[in-house]
């Protein structure tokens, strides 16, 4: 979600590193229960404009996670 309502737009293409400095400014910024306010508010709002957006951040977040180097044990 902190993605979803970061200011990063959505047809861009951002870099691992990139989506993971979005989301820790945002939810520094925040916090977790902002966040999913701030979503429920564009759900509620603009269900269309949502959808296509959450749909561009889960991919985004998907790719930049598995993208990740494994901490070792």
């Amino acid at each position: 979600m902190a993605l979803f309502v970061s200011d990063t737009p959505c047809f861009s293409d951002p870099d691992a590193a990139t989506v993971r400095a979005a989301v820790d400014s945002t939810l520094e910024r925040l916090g977790a229960e902002e966040c999913y306010a701030r979503a429920a508010e564009v759900f509620g709002d603009r269900p269309d404009v949502a959808f296509d957006r959450i749909q561009w951040a889960r991919s985004v977040c998907e790719r930049a996670l598995t993208s990740a180097t494994p901490v070792p044990c």
